[in-house]
């Protein structure tokens, strides 16, 4: 499980894992066939407490390609569509929240990307984050080599405090990119300085939270997604 402290709270995630749990992990990645079948993509949140437990989740980012049909259910109830906010109900000491996306692309090819802060309700202080990378068409991003813009970006996911390969078809080791910066997973920009490498740009990834970020090789290139964990 990964979860990140927000710097203007100072809250360490102790508090949050020592309360509830995700599963598979924070990220859910997946790829299916283009076609009109409902698909159902779960992460669950076990309540590791003695003790009843509520959970809040707020949706704080992303979406998913025109055309798709997207819904979600909680602890609780079903909606129409992706609403911003919601409680769950509370869950026993040995039951589980969920976020539950049910998709039907409709022979659409495209992505639902969709970023999500988890909490125990009433402690906000205590959030996570999770994400949903759904994919048809294509392999994922976040699994793979991921090329966009035609700049490939290794490895991907990158364990944190390693370093990540960023090579431009035009790359020159003498000419910095200057505009490059991260979107971290708290939503926050900070600017990126690459060291140049005889294969392409070397970016350290030392001191970065676990979880989804992007990175912005220029104003003229798509950002990339980046995993870290």
């Amino acid at each position: 499980m990964s979860c990140f402290a927000l710097l203007l709270l100072g809250i360490s995630c102790v508090s949050a894992s020592a309360q509830f749990g995700v599963v598979p992990t924070d990220s859910l990645v997946a790829a299916f066939t283009t076609d009109s079948v409902p698909r159902i993509f779960q992460i669950d949140f076990p309540n590791e407490t003695q003790d009843s437990l509520g959970l809040t989740w707020r949706r704080v980012g992303g979406g998913w390609t025109d055309g798709w049909e997207v819904n979600l259910c909680d602890l609780g109830e079903c909606y129409t569509g992706v609403p911003s906010d919601a409680d769950m109900l509370p869950m026993p000491a040995t039951g589980a929240g969920f976020l539950k996306l049910i998709v039907n692309a409709y022979e659409l090819e495209g992505e639902c990307v969709l970023h999500f802060w988890v909490w125990p309700t009433g402690n906000q202080d205590a959030l996570i984050n999770v994400y949903f990378d759904l994919r048809n068409g294509a392999v994922s991003g976040l699994s793979e080599l991921h090329q966009e813009a035609d700049i490939a970006l290794y490895p991907n996911p990158v364990r944190s405090g390693a370093s990540v390969v960023l090579t431009p078809p035009d790359f020159e080791p003498h000419l910095s990119p200057r505009s490059m910066q991260r979107l971290g997973p708290e939503g926050k920009f900070h600017p990126c300085i690459p060291s140049p490498e005889a294969s392409g740009w070397t970016l350290s990834t030392e001191g970065w939270a676990p979880g989804l970020h992007w990175i912005q090789w220029s104003e003229s290139h798509a950002p990339m997604r980046l995993i870290v964990e």
